[in-house]
């Protein structure tokens, strides 16, 4: 019997393999157990010699295995119970299947069991009745006295004989002593007659065979039998498998026998003899006669036995109900498994969708419903799989595009906590905004400003949305408020450059518990139209300006010149100084003027393959003498440039890169000037490269807010400078569709001085 139940190994006895097998193994070896037991007691309750050898042993046995039978159901059952205790999922199920199976199984072996106690108890008193061992006892007694009176007569018949062998006549032969002892055995019905002497010599036998005669009895016997003048002997015999009795008679005899002489006249002398009789009792009564011995037997045998067997019978039931009733749980379990594990797999099923696993579990083809459920829930979770894949897909769509954008977005709850943030926020933030999911923008001190700014922004949203503070139906059906405005961030480290910014931010209310906010940095787009703004400045300027120079100047000229020599010389010196202060301030504002106009109209830039090294050099060549430190990469190809324009632009770095540096604390410092060539990518196969020129100083550097600014007209650091240079140059690289970059050099936290690069892209055809 082989017993296997996962619901119990798998969880009772997690320790090891052979624990989660060992209530199996010891459930199927008990039950082996107990059949053969039954067996045992089945053979021993009609075997009277095996259930006298083995009484103790099998009595011994049932108890043993009566207590383990009990042993295993109480175990199953507190199995069962701690498990439901722990809410186990199927143990319900398993308990009332194991308490109908053991009712059912119990409550008419209950029943059957008493009827069969009081039927056996009442039985084997009935076996034991008075009349019965009286009866027992006068056929055992019938038995005994016709073996007497047989014994009795075979003797009767012996001292004949020899009372007639005795009267025979002196002389009379051997033959006619033989005739007479057959007829008178021939008439008294006996098997065998033997004579022999008294030494034990056979004289004579009605036997006609050789050596097939009864033998001589023993001379202990013959002498028994001389004394109390004849014995009988009652044999059992075997013959051809049948089992029978013979009476044995031996039956002195003494004959006296006169001495021939004179001197022994009147004595006699004794010649011995005896005989020896065999009948067989006839087969009929002799095996009446055993029968009625092995009853007697037999029963004296179970009447002192009653109590004994009365154990075993009631031992033998007891073990059977207990049998009965572990079979019953024992069914119970293994069907409880089998109706529990669909169950369990969908109990499974649902705690790993629970937990987001949606892969295909396995299927059981029971050919019921609980099959065709399993089934069902594997296509419930495909569709489930199938959903959450196109979710996942969809969202990922989203995540790409918002972390492609340029703009910030965040979402903040109604505390203004950060939910979730994109790419772009981190971008223009210049840090990681999910360190701060769940906890306000304010946790960051360099966003305590765009926090306030926002909620102030959302603040301002729900005064203005309704009425009295209530936001209309109407408008809420049409679409959600959005309120927009610009904030400009100040940084709170001078020397960081990334936190200058101006965010143009918008706001809504995506439900009652959050918010969205979504912001671009524009800080270039102002400075682009500052730029314009002051270009168009710069342009009415120089037309307002330029126009009334020139009468002003020749004004002064001719009035100095009217005035020569007409006055005293402290009148004309002070008419000259005046005259030449006049015309020096002029063209001090023609040369503004002119600045104003190369800033407003910058000519379009007249493109051309420009070698930017040998441009570079052939520049340095009118900065000789002073400490300028080149780095020109070999590999660089040409660009596409206006080589005018180009060296308006490494003029001016170099100029303000040599100011720069006398006014820092390495006045004798070189600039360093370098060009490399820059990879970017791949565009359909082909390496994407760029051409950058560095120039950079050993000054004091840019604060941060002149750096946020630094390429604005009239933004500068030098307390003699009209702060257009930088601003040319912005434009001149626009123009020519390079990138520009300024930015401190740093020394751990000093600044050692700074840094402008440009990345030329546009490459002449044969570089590109």
């Amino acid at each position: 019997m082989k017993l296997s139940f996962d619901f119990i190994g798998s969880n009772a006895f997690e320790k090891s393999a052979w624990k989660r097998r060992a209530l199996p193994i010891a459930m199927g070896l008990i039950g082996a157990f107990a059949l053969l037991l039954l067996l045992l007691l089945s053979i021993a309750s009609s075997n009277t010699e095996f259930f006298d050898n083995y009484f103790i042993w099998l009595y011994a046995a049932n108890v043993v295995i009566g207590a383990c039978l009990i042993l295993v159901i109480l175990t199953l059952v507190t199995v069962i119970a701690i498990r439901w205790r722990k809410g186990r999922f199927g143990t319900r199920l398993i308990a009332k299947l194991a308490m109908i199976f053991a009712l059912v199984g119990v409550v008419p072996g209950l029943i059957l069991y008493g009827v069969s106690l009081q039927f056996v108890s009442r039985s084997i008193e009935t076996w034991f009745d008075v009349k019965v061992e009286s009866a027992l006892n006068s056929g055992l007694e019938l038995g005994r006295v016709t073996l007497q009176v047989a014994q009795e007569e075979i003797l009767a018949e012996g001292r004949f004989i020899a009372e007639q062998i005795t009267q025979v006549p002196a002389g009379t032969s051997s033959d006619q002593v033989g005739a007479m002892v057959m007829k008178i055995r021939n008439q008294f019905g006996i098997q065998e007659v033997s004579l022999f002497t008294a030494q034990r010599k056979l004289i004579l036998s009605s036997e006609l065979k050789s050596k097939k005669f009864f033998p001589a009895p023993s001379a202990d016997v013959v002498a028994e039998a001389f004394k109390k003048n004849g014995i009988t002997f009652l044999d059992q015999t075997e013959v051809e498998g049948q089992r029978g009795y013979r009476v044995r008679a031996i039956v002195p005899i003494v004959r006296k026998k006169p001495i021939q002489g004179k001197l022994d006249s009147g004595r006699a002398i004794e010649d011995r003899y005896f005989v020896q009789l065999v009948r067989f009792i006839p087969s009929p009564l002799a095996k009446n006669i055993f029968a009625v011995e092995s009853a007697y037997s037999e029963y004296q045998e179970k009447s002192l036995g009653r109590s004994g067997l009365r154990k075993m019978f009631v031992g033998t039931l007891t073990l059977t109900l207990f049998f009965a009733v572990f079979v019953a749980v024992t069914l119970a379990l293994i069907l409880g498994r089998q109706l529990a594990r669909p169950l369990l797999m969908l109990l499974q099923g649902t705690q790993a969708v629970a937990q987001g696993d949606l892969s295909p579990k396995p299927e059981l083809d029971t050919g019921d419903e609980l099959g065709m459920l399993t089934r069902q829930f594997n296509v419930m979770t495909r569709q489930l799989a199938d959903t959450r894949t196109s979710l996942q897909e969809s969202k990922t769509f989203l995540e790409t595009v918002l972390g492609s954008l340029t703009a910030g977005v965040c979402i903040f709850d109604k505390n203004f906590n950060v939910v979730s943030s994109n790419a772009g926020a981190d971008r223009i933030f210049g840090q990681d905004l999910t360190q701060i999911d769940g906890r306000p923008l304010s946790d960051s001190p360099s966003l305590v400003e765009f926090e306030q700014a926002i909620k102030e922004g959302f603040a301002t949203m729900k005064l203005a949305v309704g009425v009295d503070g209530e936001s209309t139906q109407g408008n809420q059906q049409k679409a959600a408020p959005v309120w927009q405005k610009q904030i400009q961030l100040h940084s709170t480290n001078e020397f960081e450059n990334e936190l200058g910014v101006t965010l143009f931010v918008r706001g809504t209310e995506l439900t009652a518990d959050l918010r969205m906010v979504v912001f671009d940095d524009i800080t270039d787009v102002v400075s682009a139209q500052r730029s314009i703004a002051w270009s168009e400045v710069a342009r009415r300027l120089a037309h307002e300006i330029k126009n009334p120079l020139t009468p002003i100047q020749l004004s002064a000229e001719r009035l100095q010149h009217k005035l020569a020599g007409k006055l005293s010389p402290e009148q004309e010196e002070m008419i000259n100084r005046s005259t030449e202060t006049i015309i020096g301030q002029v063209q001090a504002m023609k040369e503004m003027v002119n600045d104003f106009r190369d800033f407003a109209k910058t000519p379009s830039p007249q493109l051309k393959p420009v070698s930017i090294n040998a441009l570079t050099q052939e520049i340095l060549g009118l900065y000789e003498g002073s400490p300028i430190k080149t780095q020109l990469d070999p590999r660089c190809p040409s660009i596409l440039g206006d080589p005018t324009q180009l060296r308006q632009i490494i003029h001016n770095l170099l100029q303000n890169a040599q100011d720069a540096t006398l006014e820092g604390e390495q006045q004798s410092a070189p600039v360093e000037v370098k060009t490399e060539l820059v990879p970017y990518g791949e565009l359909s196969g082909v390496q994407q490269n760029a051409v950058r020129l560095s120039i950079s100083d050993s000054g004091s550097g840019f604060p941060a807010k002149i750096l946020a600014r630094a390429f604005e007209p009239y933004i500068t650091t030098k307390s003699k400078g009209t702060g257009l240079g930088l601003a040319v140059v912005k434009k001149i690289v626009d123009d020519h569709g390079a990138k520009i970059e300024i930015r401190n050099r740093m020394q751990g936290d000093k600044v050692v001085g700074a840094k402008v690069s440009i990345l030329f892209m546009n490459l002449a055809k044969e570089a590109a």
